[in-house]
């Protein structure tokens, strides 16, 4: 659930509730915190403070010592026999053998002059090495400076401390002091931190100089913290982690008289338990305070919102139309005085509804009254396209019953083989077209007219669904039929009879009966053209007759077109420079294709005989021809009045001529060539400008062909 989603009474609990938590929860870190930091402080400085301890230890065993011999070697200066300096060394090994394995008088190349064991530790001499002792015999004498080494023996590490040394009577002699260091390592081996920390002295190597008890210390060479005590002249700590894996607290401090350092190393879980118990104590204590203040902001946030719920629950009663509903609330607040507001307009709404209850029924009566009373089928679809209504007469018109339950049916349900729910469908995905079925019979004519339209509400966006009026046809078309035959038999009746009449005129301006005068020639052939004019017009009165009746075929063969609009252009030139208007072809050249010529002789004949009549005295005409790759572009274009744009479409409907424009004519010119063109796969249309003339254009195909059925293909749709 999201935020937004959630209900007052858990966004208010969430808000109290982080209002509550968060500063605790930021003291808590920071306390915790603070706290964790100033255990790891303390745990660090008592580990360092313990290695310098150990530090300090070790060097000043070794200072003793080294102070002992440095008091030794004064004496051997002075003038003395060499049994008596031998005695004296002997003395100072007996009097601290636990501290010194041997000492000697060595001269530069290493040889001995002197040298007394220890019989305790008679085993150090053998783990020195001529070479690194000449070596270290070299820095003496370069730096006339104490030298120490720590080399390993059989019994432990043991400390070689060379010394500069002049002796009366002998030159170029030195001091050879051999210390075993296993006592004072295993002592500081011995310290312990904690429950398993430990303590370890190293070489400058890195070596132990000796173990704690069950430590192995593999690769402490390596440790990060042995490289930085070596390598630092200060004491220092550290958190590392060993070869093995294992977190540790660590602290280091250097021994300069070993060339070494001390390490002070703890378990990391160990060394920072109290902090770790710490960390968990205050971690209860946060999860006590949340839960507590959770269960109060909940508990707050219930007692604040049950009001509001209350009232959301009787707003929800009077939705589903239950005005009873009433609120008490008694909190001596503003949400009492919410909920008196509140009751007050439950009771309004109440004494409103009981009004209106009357009304609705008064309207939903005068609209089933209309629906029930227009002549026009209604059926009203949801945006589901579920029935909501039909009247009675969609019901009579489907075949149904008045009582039949279509409300909440899809069309397809409702009328699941009945031919008019194609047509419904069909208007439902054009609104606004008009869209006819056949429903004719053997037994009966019908057809029906069906309109779709969107169902629109005042002050609102969007279409709430669709109304489909179903209007019957029948006697209109049944009219419409009775007219066109009887406009076809007359001028098939007609015909006959002025076609003898024609004859007649003809033979009287011949002059077979007798030569005529003046007078009578010119009324005679007044009389002639008028009825040829009278002839023209039963002619394409019934050439529409059988376009209609699909009596008329194309009869396709090679044919100039250039030539077609030349020769009528030949036969209106008389008719043309009677009003002195110029006539002339444009084309470049003849564009010879498989058309019927006469049909297309037609229809530059009547475009043409069009622009003559309605261009002006001194206009002129331009025929044209353009090839446009697919099929020929015609025009004719006259400088005449020009056509308003609302009836650029409807001249080439039957008996359609443009208001305030009579020039007398049948109107079937442009419907006849509408026809022919269209016969030909062809498309016409106009353009024009009122007072700046008009163009006629029509197209027709190339590779027009003839299929098996006598009708007219392209080419390429045939392969």
């Amino acid at each position: 659930m999201s935020w937004f989603k959630a209900g007052l009474s858990q966004r208010l609990a969430a808000v109290m509730g982080a209002l509550a938590l968060i500063p605790v929860l930021f003291l808590s870190w920071r306390m915790t915190k603070t706290s964790l930091r100033g255990v790891q402080d303390a745990v660090l400085e008592l580990h360092v403070k313990l290695a310098e301890k150990s530090a300090e230890r070790v060097d000043g065993w070794v200072e003793s010592v080294d102070g002992r011999v440095q008091i030794v070697l004064v004496a051997l200066e002075a003038k003395m026999d060499w049994p008596d300096k031998q005695a004296l060394l002997k003395r100072l090994v007996e009097e601290h053998g636990s501290q010194i394995a041997s000492i000697a008088l060595l001269r530069r190349q290493g040889d001995t002059v002197i040298e007394v064991f220890n019989p305790e530790l008679a085993d150090a001499a053998t783990a020195l090495n001529v070479k690194a002792s000449r070596e270290a015999l070299g820095r003496v004498a370069s730096g006339h400076v104490r030298v120490y080494d720590v080399i390993e023996g059989k019994s432990g590490p043991l400390l070689v401390l060379h010394y500069p040394f002049n002796v009366a009577g002998a030159k170029d002699l030195y001091a050879r002091v051999i210390v075993p260091l296993r006592a004072v390592a295993e002592r500081t081996a011995e310290e312990r931190v904690g429950g398993t920390g430990f303590v370890v002295l190293v070489d400058g190597r890195g070596r132990p100089l000796a173990m704690p008890d069950g430590r192995a210390l593999t690769g402490i060479r390596n440790w990060g913290i042995t490289k930085s005590a070596l390598a630092g002249r200060s004491a220092g700590s550290s958190e590392f982690t060993d070869l093995t894996g294992a977190d540790y607290v660590g602290a280091y401090a250097p021994v300069a008289s070993v060339g070494g350092a001390v390490l002070v190393m703890q378990p990391r879980s160990e060394a920072y338990l109290a902090a770790a118990e710490a960390r968990k104590a205050a971690t209860t204590a946060i999860i006590v305070v949340i839960l507590g203040a959770l269960l109060a902001a909940i508990l707050l946030a219930r007692v604040l919102t049950s009001p509001l719920l209350s009232l959301t629950r009787a707003a929800e009663s009077i939705a589903r139309g239950n005005f009873d509903a009433n609120v008490e609330i008694n909190t001596g607040d503003e949400l009492q005085a919410l909920a008196e507001t509140f009751n007050a307009m439950t009771a309004r709404l109440r004494q409103y509804s009981l009004l209106q209850v009357d009304r609705i029924i008064v309207e939903q009566r005068k609209t089933e009254a209309i629906l029930f009373s227009i002549s026009e089928g209604i059926v009203l679809l949801d945006k589901k396209n579920r029935i909501q209504h039909a009247n009675r007469q969609a019901r009579e018109l489907f075949r149904l019953t008045t009582d039949a339950d279509l409300d909440g049916k899809t069309l397809a349900e409702a009328f699941p083989d009945h031919p008019l729910r194609a047509a419904m469908q069909s208007a439902s995905a054009t609104p606004g077209e008009v869209k006819e079925i056949d429903l004719s019979t053997d037994s009966e004519r019908r057809f029906i007219r069906a309109l779709a339209s969107p169902v629109m509400l005042p002050g609102r966006v969007g279409d709430f669904g669709t109304v489909f009026s179903l209007r019957d046809v029948t006697l209109e078309k049944e009219l419409e039929k009775m007219k066109e035959d009887f406009l076809h038999y007359i001028t098939h009746d007609l015909r006959n009879p002025l076609g003898s009449a024609i004859g007649f005129l003809d033979i009287l301006l011949k002059g077979t009966t007798g030569v005529l005068n003046t007078e009578q020639h010119s009324i005679v052939s007044s009389v002639r053209r008028s009825t040829s004019r009278l002839m023209g017009l039963i002619n394409n009165i019934l050439d529409i007759a059988k376009m209609e009746a699909g009596r008329v075929r194309v009869q396709v063969k090679p044919t100039s077109l250039a030539g077609i609009a030349s020769r009528s252009i030949e036969i209106l030139e008389q008719l043309a420079k009677v009003k002195n208007i110029t006539v002339q072809l444009s084309a470049i050249e003849e564009f010879t294709y498989d058309v019927d010529g006469d049909m297309l002789e037609r229809v530059f004949t009547n475009l043409l005989g069009n622009a003559i009549k309605y261009t002006p005295n001194g206009g002129s005409i331009t025929v044209s021809l353009v090839d446009t790759g697919p099929a020929i572009k015609c025009c004719v274009e006259d400088s005449g009045e020009g056509i308003p744009q609302e009836y650029l479409t409807r001249v080439f409907e039957k008996f359609e001529q443009v208001q305030n424009q009579r020039k007398g004519g049948t109107g079937l010119g442009l419907t006849i060539a509408r026809f022919f063109v269209e016969a030909h796969l062809g498309r016409i249309w106009a353009e024009s400008t009122v007072g700046q003339g008009s163009r006629f254009y029509f197209t027709v195909p190339k590779g027009l062909v003839t299929d098996s059925d006598g009708g007219l293909r392209l080419a390429e749709m045939l392969k």
